[in-house]
């Protein structure tokens, strides 16, 4: 397993993100590539294993339900129909969680070219994500 992955980086702070939730467990942050406006990935703090049922049922109950408090921050800035939630973990070795605003099943699509966002939009949505979570669950 690499111990140095992108989302290892991100944890111990040696690249930045856009953060728009964390806990002691957990941290959520905006893709920096998005498939949509509002594309989030959640991932865990503690362990670097790459498969999400490879979590022990407390751990994956726990990313769950912090995903599920990300996604609703959302739903509540991004219009959409719903927020997807995808876990496939080819890419980097870590277990991650995508969360993607959805208006159709296309929009999940992963082959799809990836959307170029200004630092300054990055800046205003993780702001805004995350002072809705705040404000859902009065964080």
């Amino acid at each position: 397993m690499n111990n140095n992955n992108i989302f290892q980086k991100i944890i111990h702070q040696e690249i930045s993100a856009y953060k728009v939730a964390e806990n002691s467990d957990h941290l959520a942050f905006l893709d920096i590539n998005p498939i949509k406006i509002g594309h989030t990935l959640v991932i865990p703090k503690k362990n670097n294993r790459d498969k999400i049922f490879s979590l022990s049922e407390k751990e994956f109950i726990s990313i769950m339900y912090f995903t599920r408090k990300v996604a609703i921050g959302i739903e509540k800035i991004i219009p959409c129909n719903r927020v997807g939630i995808f876990v496939m973990g080819f890419e980097i070795p870590h277990v991650h969680i995508h969360l993607i605003p959805m208006d159709k099943e296309s929009d999940g699509n992963f082959s799809k070219k990836r959307m170029i966002l200004s630092e300054k939009k990055f800046q205003i949505l993780s702001e805004k994500i995350k002072k809705s979570i705040e404000i859902e669950f009065h964080q």
